[in-house]
């Protein structure tokens, strides 16, 4: 019998859809049932009857000769698939037809789009719990393979065990082996110019960095943020969709990390612990930021506030214990780093400065006038500081010298900051701190309480700016007499302190020198890199 003649195409042919036209052209208006198979296997059959505009047009009959079928569920990828139309009567296949489509070895735009769809074709039940199932597994199985990747572990033990066999190992897998990794958890991302913990945080990264190591940073709030700027130094951060949790981290790779770096308190509570169980060869530090105990009781004190009283009591009993779990404790403060030393007998606590540029303003002193305070408004004792500055220091200085005016700098300030305060000004945030200091003659840190190393002092004798305080403001900073002078503890020893500051330029240049003599010597990147030299894996053993 003669093969009868068939017009028609395979106009597209993937893993989940077929699509063309197929007619007799001795049948003019019949329609053809047509076989689909793949891979010589039955899949489909279909009849090409349905509407086209453009065959009608071409006077094709009356246009009703074409066909779509939705393969469900779609071929595998996996597998190259060899696609046939043929006429159902006597197997000719429509021209275009077979159709193959290679086995997938890459993950492209077309292949995540046919898994999005597979996985998306369900409805609640039994079935949506299977392929949440498998891919939950298969996520596992690929940040497992990757969390692998990063960990020199077992690169090492690999190192180890071909050097007893054979002797000679690749250099770059050498080198790879033996860089020193540090995991640094922070409550969140931190964020330079925000507050002193992000910039001690932030220095000492990058002191780890100038040291050789591989520097991690994981946040435990796990908000997905932008990391550029953490990348152009060659900081790594662990966020979503890559990791889920800090434990997910230390988890993945067990003894991975040499140095796993604890800042604050809340974090040290929560992974000392855990950070000591999967990675019980690391170096574990727990740098404090400041003693949030000493803070709340020297608050409970200064308010007269019993229930902070027992809030000091709790917090102090959770960074002893932190203290007491890890091998070394970082604190910027001279003045904690001994309490916590009578604290917890035993305990190696370091006192570790965080790098700070000197920039001093090169606005000249005659230019330049008033007073500002500097401060995270997300702080208690800044917003108390500059209450008690607008409200009592700053009306006994403008009695004598009603010119001086004062700027308040920092985020996040409450409705009370607001004012209206005589000759206070609300700046908010100001990006560059520059802009202030070479606006003023001096800064004023009045802080009734608080712990730990006063960033906005530091601030401000980098910028040549100095500074009058309290004694909490300069305490553990280790400051030459020349500005431990500019220390008052009242109201009125505090305007006198300003107002002779602020007319005395032979004394403000004196402070500035002093000042910015003491950030170079003590805040230098050369000595920071020397106290965190400490924690590598040559001096401490660790690795």
């Amino acid at each position: 019998m003669p093969e009868r003649s068939l017009q028609g195409s395979l106009d597209h042919a993937d893993r989940d859809l077929l699509r063309g036209w197929a007619r007799d052209p001795d049948l003019p208006d019949g329609r053809i049932s047509l076989l689909v198979t793949a891979n010589d296997e039955l899949i489909g059959r279909i009849l090409a009857d349905r509407p086209r505009a453009d065959l009608a047009a071409a006077g094709l009959g009356d246009g009703r000769h074409s066909f779509e079928l939705r393969l469900l569920p779609p071929l595998s990828p996996l597998v190259q698939q060899v696609l046939s139309v043929r006429r159902e009567s006597d197997g000719v296949h429509i021209p275009g037809s077979p159709v193959v489509l290679p086995a997938v070895s890459g993950f492209g735009e077309n292949e995540q789009m046919l898994l999005a769809r597979l996985l998306a074709a369900v409805k609640p039940g039994p079935e949506l719990r299977t392929r949440l199932s498998f891919l939950a597994a298969q996520t596992e199985a690929l940040l497992q393979l990757q969390a692998d990747a990063d960990n020199p572990a077992a690169t090492r033990e690999a190192l180890r065990r071909h050097r007893f066999r054979w002797g000679g190992i690749e250099p770059e897998v050498e080198t790879r082996a033996a860089t020193p990794r540090a995991l640094v958890i922070d409550e969140r991302l931190p964020q330079p110019g925000r507050d002193a913990g992000s910039e001690a945080v932030m220095s000492h990264m990058l002191s780890l960095r100038r040291l050789g190591f591989e520097v991690c940073l994981v946040a435990a709030d796990m908000k997905q943020e932008s990391v550029a700027a953490f990348e152009a130094v060659g900081i790594d951060v662990l966020q979503p969709p890559w990791c889920a949790s800090v434990e997910e981290v230390l988890r993945r790779e067990p003894s991975g990390f040499d140095l796993v770096y604890l800042h604050r308190v809340s974090v040290g509570i929560r992974y000392a612990a855990l950070a000591r169980h999967y990675q019980p060869n690391a170096t574990i530090a727990f740098s404090v930021a400041d003693l949030h105990h000493l803070r709340l009781a020297r608050q409970a004190e200064s308010e007269q506030r019993p229930d902070l009283g027992a809030a000091s009591a709790h917090v102090r009993a959770q960074e002893l214990a932190v203290v007491a779990q890890v091998d070394v404790v970082i604190t910027h403060s001279s003045a904690e780093a001994a309490l916590l030393r009578r604290l917890v007998p035993g305990a190696k606590v370091q006192r570790i400065p965080w790098a700070i540029v000197p920039r001093p303003t090169k606005v000249a002193y005659e230019q330049r006038h008033g007073v500002a305070f500097i401060g995270s408004f997300e702080h208690a004792p800044n917003v108390d500081a500059a209450l008690w500055l607008a409200l009592e220091i700053m009306p006994l200085v403008r009695a004598q010298d009603p010119s001086i005016a004062c700027v308040l700098v920092g985020a996040t300030a409450p409705d009370r900051l607001t004012g209206p305060f005589p000759g206070v000004t609300m700046l908010g945030h100001v990006p560059d701190l520059t802009t202030v200091f070479d606006q003023v003659r001096l800064t004023v840190a009045p802080l009734a309480y608080g712990a730990g190393a006063k960033g906005k002092v530091l601030a401000s004798l980098a910028a040549g700016v100095p500074c009058v305080g309290t004694g909490i403001a300069f305490e553990g900073l280790d400051l030459p007499t020349m500005l431990t002078a500019q220390t008052a503890d009242d109201s009125a020893g505090l305007a006198e302190l300003i107002l002779r500051l602020h007319r005395d330029e032979v004394l403000a240049g004196a402070c500035r020198s002093a000042g910015l003599a003491h950030i170079v010597r003590e805040c230098s990147e050369a000595a920071v890199d020397a106290l965190m030299a400490e924690f590598s894996p040559a001096r401490s053993g660790s690795g």
